[in-house]
């Protein structure tokens, strides 16, 4: 198979998942048309002789970028959209709009006169000979700039766990105050029982007859 049909090949499958990814309903799918582009695209960057940015594509965008996407959406999940369809003129108009911008850049790429690049380096030793010693300066800034961007996402993650964690603390405040405040209301809400009589208190000794008693019962049996 010559080079000319795998490059046609391969770019009408990036195509193809270019328009799958914007036209997919299901979010699944959509990273399924993207993994397709970014392969297709390392597929182009091996024939044209780049085999280090090739097995990059493969590596970086088409495994690890594709996986933390995925991923994402596994944890996130998927959300249904509750935006209405747009109108048939504007679906219209922006047909298009489209429709004349690809017009007008295919226009301007088949009328320029373009020119063979002269021979790179491709493999990957070379390469990174000339990255460790002429360009070790800004690689090893860009790894410093990757770390600091790194530590700051941590960083914020972390101040959102820890609001979070205080909102769902003071809610369990706010809920224990509410329950003490009901059991209180319903403390008030009982009726006081009565009180009872206080109950004289029995003599011990028995009560003593006196004098007027038994001349008053003398008279009487009389």
């Amino acid at each position: 198979m010559s080079a000319t049909v795998l490059f046609y090949l391969y770019a009408a499958v990036a195509l193809a998942g270019a328009i799958a990814l914007v036209r997919a309903r299901n979010l699944i799918h959509g990273i399924i048309g993207l993994f397709a582009t970014l392969v297709a695209i390392g597929g182009l960057y091996l024939l044209l002789g780049s085999e280090f940015l090739a097995a990059m594509q493969l590596f970086v965008y088409g495994g690890a970028v594709t996986v933390l996407v995925l991923f994402a959406l596994m944890l996130a999940g998927p959300k249904v959209a509750t935006e209405a369809a747009p109108s048939r003129g504007v679906a219209w108009i922006a047909g298009v709009v489209s429709a004349a911008f690809f017009v007008a850049v295919g226009a301007v790429l088949w009328r320029t006169g373009w020119q063979l690049a002269p021979p790179h380096i491709h493999d990957t030793a070379s390469i990174a000979t000339i990255l460790f010693s002429r360009y070790v300066l800004p690689f090893e800034i860009a790894g410093l700039s990757l770390t600091i961007a790194l530590i700051g996402a941590v960083v914020i993650s972390r101040e959102d766990d820890i609001s979070s964690a205080t909102a769902v603390v003071i809610s369990r405040d706010d809920d224990i105050a509410s329950a003490t405040a009901v059991v209180i209301s319903r403390d008030d809400d009982l009726p006081t029982p009565a009180h009872a009589p206080a109950e004289q208190p029995a003599s011990d000794s028995a009560p003593v007859a006196t004098a007027a008693d038994l001349a008053g019962d003398e008279g009487g049996a009389v």
